[in-house]
């Protein structure tokens, strides 16, 4: 496994992607790809003005503990990548509301979310 995957990788690592579908698959490693703190950094923090912040629900905020207490529980694995899909995919969405189309992250930004696109069709292919 390479060094520097973003923090996506230990997201996915709790969510168990070994069960995932192929298609799945494939589509993650082109999101953790697209997500390495590199790139991250360039695009979201350095082409940000300083102390910039996006308003989000507390409900649209995934954290660890939370996903720790779901899988303790009756959540299937299928379900918690389903849920990663739907906050990450929404995060995107929301940073990118508030781009201009000639600001510098807007091509990242839209390269994601077709990331996320396919991988919600994927989804939507066995969703339960």
């Amino acid at each position: 496994m390479q060094q520097g995957y973003a923090a996506v990788l230990c997201v996915l690592a709790v969510l168990g992607l070994e069960a995932a579908a192929p298609g799945e698959c494939e589509l993650t490693r082109l999101l953790q790809d697209k997500l390495q703190y590199e790139m991250r950094l360039q695009y979201m923090k350095h082409y940000f003005p300083i102390d910039y912040t996006v308003q989000v629900q507390y409900e649209e905020v995934l954290r660890p503990a939370n996903i720790t207490r779901l899988r303790n529980g009756t959540v299937s694995e299928a379900a918690l990548r389903y849920l990663w899909f739907h906050v990450s995919s929404q995060a995107v969405l929301r940073i990118r509301e508030v781009l201009p189309e000639k600001h510098p992250s807007w091509k990242y930004t839209q390269e994601l979310c077709q990331l996320f696109d396919a991988l919600g069709e994927e989804y939507s292919k066995y969703r339960q």
